[in-house]
């Protein structure tokens, strides 16, 4: 069996469907040697082979790009996760990285396993190997290698061993007990060393966890504190836009407000400002239900005296009912005083 303590990324034979995996792992991992693992299922084609081995090698130029030394393994099997078990346990893979969930799954709440390939595998694989998960290039959960069981096993096996050779002592020399003792009493220190790493990496895996609890939590904080700055940014510029539109307005009818004014200082009052009825400016300006503006006192006089229609059209009016002209009656307003000066 091959020990090997290089860095394995899973990738699947769709084009580049993984690269953000590679690349989390290449940034984060501080490792230099990787290696692309591929499992293929069996009975493919011979274009789908073709086209799989060209998306490895495109992993493979990415390696080169980011100056890491790179390898790729192809497996067959008849299912991703098999393939994947089978090259943990032949090479005892001591690191791999794979995906969470397709990218396209991901979301910035996602906290837990998606695809029932990594749920399997974490589930299922040897606990010497620390596995990573991610999604579109980011971290989504961890399963740490537990290295206390490899003590156990050689403590064990040292036990047994030293128990071996005990008994073969007695049997050749009477007085072995003593070597017996001595070697149950380095067993059982090794034993109590073995408990004291365990409750040490415990504490240490615990504390981890907590961190990366509260930096994502802080995360979450950040992005919300951001979508919220945003979108009051985007408010403000509306509100910026909108201001520079009433300026660029206000500066025309400032513009057509002198012109007015020197018009008046020239020319007679404008035509609006003629009450239709009385033919002179108006005082109190109203607008009847024809659209028409009249001088309020003479528009009245026109319903009093039984008239239903329009003084201009001649058409029936819908109602009787008068509307001040406030806007106009400034503007006529202003005439006066400006033609008086």
């Amino acid at each position: 069996m091959v020990m090997d303590d290089k860095i394995y990324v899973a990738v699947t034979g769709r084009d580049l469907e993984n690269k953000s995996s590679l690349v989390w792992a290449i940034q984060n991992s501080g490792g230099r040697e990787f290696c692309i693992v591929y499992v293929q299922k069996l009975r493919l084609c011979r274009k789908e082979k073709e086209r799989a081995h060209k998306s490895i090698d495109k992993y493979l130029n990415i390696c080169r790009q980011m100056q890491v030394s790179a390898e790729k393994i192809c497996i067959e099997m008849g299912s991703v996760e098999e393939g994947i078990l089978h090259l943990i346990s032949n090479r005892e893979v001591k690191k791999l990285v794979m995906g969470a969930a397709a990218d396209r799954h991901y979301s910035m709440r996602m906290r837990d396993l998606q695809s029932k390939k990594s749920i399997y595998i974490h589930r299922e694989a040897p606990a010497t190997c620390h596995i990573w998960f991610t999604c579109k290039g980011y971290l989504i959960c961890s399963r740490e290698a537990r290295r206390i069981d490899h003590l156990y096993l050689e403590w064990a096996s040292l036990d047994s061993s030293s128990q071996s050779e005990t008994t073969k002592g007695t049997q050749s020399v009477p007085s072995s007990s003593m070597v017996k003792d001595d070697d149950r009493i380095q067993v059982s220190d090794a034993i109590k060393m073995a408990k004291q790493s365990e409750n040490v990496y415990i504490n240490e895996l615990k504390c981890k966890k907590e961190t990366e609890k509260a930096l994502s939590k802080t995360k979450e904080e950040l992005e919300k504190m951001i979508r919220k700055l945003q979108y009051k940014y985007s408010l403000s510029m509306g509100a910026v836009r909108r201001l520079r539109q009433e300026q660029e307005e206000l500066k025309i009818e400032l513009g057509e407000v002198s012109k007015l004014k020197s018009n008046r200082k020239n020319h007679g009052p404008p035509q609006y400002f003629i009450c239709p009825i009385t033919q002179d400016v108006m005082e109190d300006p109203h607008v009847a239900a024809d659209g028409f503006t009249y001088e309020g006192e003479a528009i009245s006089s026109w319903f009093e005296r039984g008239h239903e229609t329009s003084p201009m059209t001649n058409k029936s009016l819908p109602h009787t009912s008068l509307v001040p002209n406030l806007a106009l009656r400034s503007a006529i307003q202003e005439w006066l005083q400006a033609s008086s000066s």
